[in-house]
């Protein structure tokens, strides 16, 4: 999980840097061509195998989930300070904790509910509805967290038939061909400059899926989902060194709630 935190750090850099020259569309294509042809070596060397499975039902399923998702964590770093795009994305353990009890068959504690609970309360501190106009960007990156939660779920399900290197490659496979064709009308070249922020989103991407799909196949998604909370203040530190960015009361008061929060699951995890 630690390798995760590292990598999705570094590819919400990538896509800031990126949506100077592409949108949206332009960046999930340009991630997933990378990530497929870096997944096409390791197949040369260990064999067609991988792409062997029984389930291309739930890797399509998980996948049109995923892309929505991951569109919608892209759209938001065009828009919003990186701090509170990883902070409302970090809400993800919350809908982790809810979706596994019924579709995972994991319990549902009091530590996980309390957690839970205070996700919600962290929520709505950062965008306190009725007090504040409501940025349609950070509904986006909500939204965006409820699918990388059902495809966090879906990656748990799949670890027990499938390898890490097998989700791997449906996923860069089939979010390929969905990407391209949104993007290839309109892509182009970047600049010299932007290619090794081209080649970042793609690796970042790769590793942070495998990290997270080796992490799902040796712990419960419950326990080891709200580990992915302690990149916000990685990014945030990022934000203000790199893009000058600032983080307001409101959003350091919701982030310690939904810290304080994912604490409690950890802890009584690791009881």
């Amino acid at each position: 999980m630690c390798g995760t935190l590292i990598s999705l750090s570094l590819m919400g850099l990538a896509a800031r840097e990126l949506s100077a020259v592409y949108d949206t569309g332009q960046i999930l294509f340009a991630r997933n061509a990378v990530g497929f042809l870096i997944v096409l070596v390791i197949m040369m060397r260990q064999g067609v195998g991988i792409a062997r499975t029984q389930r291309v039902g739930m890797h399509a399923l998980r996948n049109f989930v995923h892309i929505l998702a991951v569109a919608s964590w892209f759209y938001g770093i065009s828009l919003l300070p990186l701090a509170e795009v990883f902070v409302l994305e970090s809400t993800l353990p919350i809908w982790v904790v809810l979706l596994a009890v019924p579709f995972l068959g994991e319990r549902l504690t009091k530590a996980r509910l309390a957690a839970a609970i205070l996700g919600f309360v962290g929520i709505l501190i950062i965008l306190r509805p009725g007090l504040a106009i409501i940025d349609p960007a950070a509904l986006i990156v909500l939204a965006g967290a409820l699918g990388f939660a059902s495809a966090n779920v879906a990656t748990k399900a799949l670890t027990r038939t499938d390898s890490p290197l097998t989700i791997l490659f449906w996923m860069f496979l089939l979010q390929l061909v969905a990407s391209a064709v949104f993007a290839l009308p309109t892509m182009f070249v970047p600049p010299q400059a932007m290619w090794p922020w081209v080649a970042a989103v793609g690796l970042t991407g790769i590793a942070a899926h495998y990290c997270t799909a080796r992490s799902l196949a040796l712990a419960d998604a419950g326990l080891v989902i709200p580990l992915h909370y302690l990149r916000v203040p990685l990014i945030a530190w990022l934000g203000w060194l790199l893009y000058d960015e600032t983080v307001d009361i409101w959003l350091g008061v919701g982030a310690f709630v939904i810290f304080v929060g994912t604490m409690i699951t950890v802890r009584a995890g690791k009881r």
